[in-house]
Order: C-alpha cells, then structure tokens, then sequence
C-alpha cells in the first residue's frame, strides 16, 4: 500500500493482510510510561482499598488483587499484540464485523437477564463478562469508520449534496451505495446518530444508565472532533436539555423502566442522608475529607473497613483521598490529565483521519470516565456506576482498556514513521 492511499484514507475498504500488518515504528515513550505508572499505582490501591472487602467476602484478603492481576496479564498481552499491529485493518469490515458482533453480544446479554433488575453481565463458568466495556471500544471503532467515510457531506454547507469517488474516498463500490444515502448534512447526521442510538439503546436496556449517558456523550463528542459544523448541534443539546430536565423532574420514569436509578437521583437532589441509596456517596465524602494534604498513610484508610460497600470498584477514589490526601488526589489527576493530552497529540500527529478519530475517541472515553467518577464521588453527580479507569477493580474493564492503550500505541508508531 502506497503513502498515496494511506493519506487518501486506504483501508477505509477491505481488511488487508499485507507485509504492513506489524508495524515497526517507534511507540510514544511518553504515553507509554503514563499507561505504566497509572496501572502500577491503580493496583496497588486496589489491593489497599480492596482487602478488607476481600476478606470478608472472597475468602480471602488477597483474592480480589490476584484476580485483577490476572486480568492484567491478559490485558498486557492483548496491549502488545495490538500495539504492533497496524491499526487500519480495523476500518472498513473489521469495524462492520464488529458492530454486528457487539449487538448481537448485548440482545444475547438481554435475553439471558430476563426478570432481573441488571442485566449487564453473562456468566461463562467462574468468568463474568460485561460486554459495555466491549460496546465503548466497539462504539469508538464504527463511528471513526462511519465519520471517515462520511466527511464530505458532514463538513459540507447546508443544502450541499456530496458525491462519493470511490477511487479517491477509499470506498468499495458496495460502500458507496450504502453511504449515497447520507449526501447531505443532515442525512450524514441522521445516519451517526443512527448507529449512537443503536448502542445507547440496547445499553440503556440492561439498566445501565450511567454507561448509556457516557456512550452518548462519547459519540457525540466524536462526531463533533470529526468537524461537523456546530449549527447542527443545536436541535441536539435542546433535546439533551429537555430529557434530563424531565428525568430530574419527575425520576420516577426510570423506576417504571427497571432498575434503582430513581431512587438514586431522588436521594442526591433531597441530600436525605439517612437514605440507603445516600450510603455509600456520605461515607465516601467522609474518606475524602478526613484525608487531608497528606492523608492518613498507605493501607490506613477506615472508610474501606465495610464503611464504603465495596470500595475498590467506584468509589476508589475517596479511598486515594484518605490514604494519600490531596496530594496523593492532585497526583491521579495529573497523571491522567498526562496520559489525555499525550493521546490528543498522538492523534494530531497520526498520519491518517481514521487513526486520528480512534485516538480521540479512545482519550473522550478516559477523560469522561475519570471526570463522571470524581464528580459522583464529590457527590457533584447523582450516584452512578462508571469506574475509575486504572484504578476500580473490574477483569473485563481493565483487559478492554489495557487494549485500547495498545491501539494507541500502534498509531503513535506510525506516526513516528511518517516523522522519519
């Protein structure tokens, strides 16, 4: 494959097996390290925050850790492996395969939770597995497909039609048909929203609201990154607007869907602190303010004693608060505010559109994760279950975002080819 068609976008088509599949480039040091640091300081205060729980309920003080550090293992492999294998081969039909894969996972996941209240997991022996965490990479991977391919039209001015060349977009004559419907803004537009609302939907279905709000938001910054004019954003935010004034108005409609998320908002916007649903949020903002600078020392943490019911999932966080105080607090956030921007420059820096958008999606998805959980740990937001990447415990979470990591690394290889 020519330097021609890469820049063209090539791959955008077929999933080619070339003497280009391993890349050889050098990755982002940088990036690298940060990923490093942040998994090394995440497992260790997963296995401080988790102990406690892990004794009481695992069999054993140890258990939790050995299992996260077995989901590590696996994560690194799958982070290596993917971070010398060139990152095109997944636009195109790896990403079509991979969208029909994800929602066939979920309705499965669906109909084998019928009649309980969750229904994020499906149990393969002594494995659980949470197939959101595969629907936020899958959501990522589509989208920056879709939104290659459809750029003209989306950066086109209102009431422009744009024509396809398949020769020079890159697209398989099957291809062009499929997007020759979407010629204009608004149809682009209606198409992107289309494949959103096909996640959030099914998503929102197993109950899991907090992962269905991150999932829009993921997708409608992509589409926003990709430089689709911001007029057409408009109808969009007032419906934004009008759902959450209504959910917060009246919570109930959540409870009539299932699940307990009613009785969570209701909670937090009465700040009723003798509420169960208040529990877990009060005992959390007890860990963060008795740390103070410094904290109380590693492993020193009482809130983690039963106080905070299972503490090294999402609320990890007051935990770090209390053990390593605001400090230790600032010294998290810098390291992923490091680990956002390096990403943000790699995707700058890459030398096509697709790897570009997969980048970013990839560092939306972390910069939300990381700001939705601080903000429902410092009780800003209503209770939710979005983890602390790194950092919560969670075999599927982690494996899925030690691969994402390897998929940023590949584009950051390519990148310094090009800088050659």
């Amino acid at each position: 494959m020519t330097n021609k068609s890469r820049k063209k976008g090539g791959g955008l088509s077929k999933l080619r097996f070339s003497t280009n599949l391993v890349q050889h480039g050098n990755f982002d040091l940088i990036f690298a390290c940060t990923v490093l640091l942040l998994f090394t300081f995440g497992i260790i205060m997963m296995y401080s925050a988790s102990y406690a729980y892990s004794a009481s309920n695992r069999g054993g003080a140890n258990a939790l850790f050995y299992s996260q550090l077995e989901n590590a293992v696996i994560g690194f492999i799958g982070l290596a492996v993917l971070s010398k294998l060139d990152y095109k081969i997944y636009n195109g039909r790896f990403a079509l395969l991979a969208y029909g894969l994800t929602m066939a996972v979920l309705l499965i996941t669906l109909a084998v939770n019928i009649g309980k209240d969750e229904k994020r997991w499906i149990e393969i022996g002594n494995f659980q597995l949470q197939p959101s965490e595969f629907a936020k990479f899958s959501l990522i991977l589509v989208l920056a497909y879709v939104l290659c391919a459809l750029q003209k039209p989306l950066r086109a001015p209102k009431g422009a039609v744009a024509k396809f060349d398949p020769k020079s977009d890159g697209l398989t004559g099957l291809e062009t048909r499929v997007f020759g419907f979407a010629r204009t803004p608004f149809k682009a537009c209606f198409v992107v929203a289309c494949i959103i609302v096909s996640y959030c939907g099914l998503i929102f279905l197993e109950s899991h609201y907090s992962c269905t709000i991150l999932m829009f938001a993921m997708g409608v910054f992509m589409l926003w990154l990709s430089g689709t004019r911001v007029k057409y954003f408009a109808w969009l935010g007032l419906a934004i607007a009008a759902v959450v004034t209504v959910v917060l108005m009246y919570p109930q409609i959540l409870e009539s869907l299932g699940g307990f998320g009613a009785s969570r908002i209701s909670a937090w916007l009465e700040k009723d602190n003798s509420s169960w649903d208040r529990y877990q949020t009060v005992n959390g903002l007890y860990a963060i303010g008795s740390g103070g600078l410094f904290g109380v020392g590693l492993g020193n943490s009482k809130q983690k004693q039963l106080y905070i019911p299972e503490p090294q999932n999402d609320f990890i966080f007051p935990v770090i608060c209390e053990e390593l105080g605001f400090v230790g607090a600032v010294l998290v956030i810098l390291l992923f505010a490091v680990l956002i921007w390096r990403g943000f420059i790699i995707a700058r820096k890459s030398r096509d559109y697709f790897g570009s958008l997969v980048v970013m999606g990839i560092m939306i998805q972390v910069a939300l994760q990381v700001i939705i959980n601080i903000c429902v740990v410092t009780d800003i937001f209503p209770n939710t279950g979005i983890a602390l990447p790194f950092f919560s415990y969670g075999g599927t979470a982690l494996i899925v975002l030690l691969c994402e990591m390897g998929v940023v690394l590949s584009v950051s290889r390519e990148a310094s080819m090009e800088k050659k």
